[in-house]
């Protein structure tokens, strides 16, 4: 994780109240001939200081709600239906809920829930029927288990994980860094990406114990992954993530025969392709890694590249016969892209860049090769700019 200080100034300004104000900020693209006309979206979108939901119509994004607390940062959050939206903040040790209702854009200005845990949580995740929440460290290297089965959600710490083992040999590995916990489809283990000890480790859904540990690349930093292929009753066929130090997409095969999950044959790869390398090889930084449903399209983020128009960008990789290969590239139209995320069909790849001309940004997905078309985007501020303030995360809420 590339560490930033605490902004003041918002790439999403706070004046945004209405619709027409935030009109003049858009810079909406034509749509791409594979794009297809869709319902409103909801979104929340989480920036310094804020929680943010939007309403996206397929070309443009419309502020409707928006909930400021100064010093934090809401850089990872998660829905549960019909009205519960949890959200770390970085910035401290607590983990926090708030009420929100896609259907009429309501977002309480305060949360209604703080549980106090583990500091700097940079990610979250539900079990298998989201009565547990899972919190992702970055800070004191260890994994939050909440209880919230209470029917109105509240916050229950019951355990936390410690990760223990070596330590990587770049500066940011002085200590474990549990960076994000991914379930597998089946909803026995989840997989956490720890940056700090080059390593993934596998925590049993039912005992809450660290059952494996599987080590990368030294000093390669995993960061986040994902599963490709499996359902609830049955196995992933493989699990990717991608390795921020070293900008390295790692590829495993998924073996659950024993009892535990085994990740074996892994495929090593660039997150840049051969024609793409990065101009500036020593600050560049992969960061999220997300993988569609067909079990064939994975997408990763490289950052802060100084490559050239100050931008950055998404690698696009194919899983095919069991083996990862390097698809194409395409800019994201700003620098220091932190997260992606799917619509909720997949028809979308939803973004955000932390600097840049571009934060809040949307692509258009084509379903049978996998490639990314830009058609919206949120432009950044002069100010914002200078300070690398912008969004941190965005991801599309259901209504029911």
């Amino acid at each position: 994780m590339v560490q930033l200080s605490t902004f003041t100034s918002l790439l999403i300004p706070l004046s945004m109240a209405s619709t027409a104000t935030a009109a003049a900020m858009f810079n909406p693209r034509q749509q791409s001939a594979n794009s297809t006309t869709a319902s409103t979206r909801k979104l929340i979108v989480g920036a310094p200081g804020q929680i943010l939901a939007y309403d996206y119509d397929g070309t443009t994004f419309a502020n409707t709600a928006n909930s400021s607390s100064a010093g934090t940062a809401p850089s990872w959050m998660l829905f549960k239906e019909p009205n519960l939206l949890y959200a770390v903040d970085e910035n401290s040790n607590t983990t926090r809920l708030y009420e929100y209702s896609p259907l009429n854009n309501s977002l309480s200005s305060e949360p209604v829930s703080v549980g106090e845990g583990s500091a700097g949580v940079v990610s979250l995740a539900f079990n298998k029927d989201q009565t547990i929440l899972i919190g992702a460290s970055y800070s004191d290297g260890q994994v939050d288990v909440w209880d919230i089965s209470s029917p109105d959600g509240s916050l229950k710490l019951v355990k936390q994980i410690p990760l223990e083992g070596t330590l990587g040999p770049a500066p940011q590995q002085t200590v474990h860094r549990a960076h994000q916990a991914v379930l597998d489809p089946t909803g026995q283990f989840f997989a956490v990406a720890d940056l700090g000890g080059d390593a993934i480790h596998i925590i049993n859904a039912s005992s809450w114990e660290i059952s494996n540990v599987v080590y990368v690349d030294s000093g390669a930093g995993p960061r986040h992954g994902a599963y490709i292929g499996g359902n609830s009753s049955s196995p992933a066929t493989h699990y990717a993530v991608a390795c921020e130090i070293k900008n390295l997409i790692i590829l495993w095969e998924v073996d659950m025969t024993g009892g535990n999950l085994n990740l074996t044959n892994p495929q090593t790869l660039s997150t840049f392709g051969d024609a793409f390398q990065p101009q500036n090889a020593t600050t560049a930084a992969a960061g999220e890694l997300i993988a569609a449903s067909n079990s064939k399209d994975i997408y990763v983020t490289n950052r802060l590249t100084g490559n050239g128009n100050f931008t950055d960008n998404i690698s696009h990789f194919v899983v095919e016969d069991g083996k990862l290969s390097f698809a194409d590239q395409i800019s994201t139209d700003g620098i220091n892209p932190r997260q992606l995320s799917f619509s909720l069909d997949e028809s979308i790849v939803f973004g955000v860049n932390q600097g840049g001309s571009t934060g809040l940004f949307a692509f258009n997905r084509c379903s049978k090769q996998g490639t990314l078309s830009l058609t919206a985007s949120l432009s950044n501020t002069a100010e914002a700019v200078t300070a690398l303030t912008g969004p941190q995360f965005v991801q599309e809420i259901p209504v029911s």
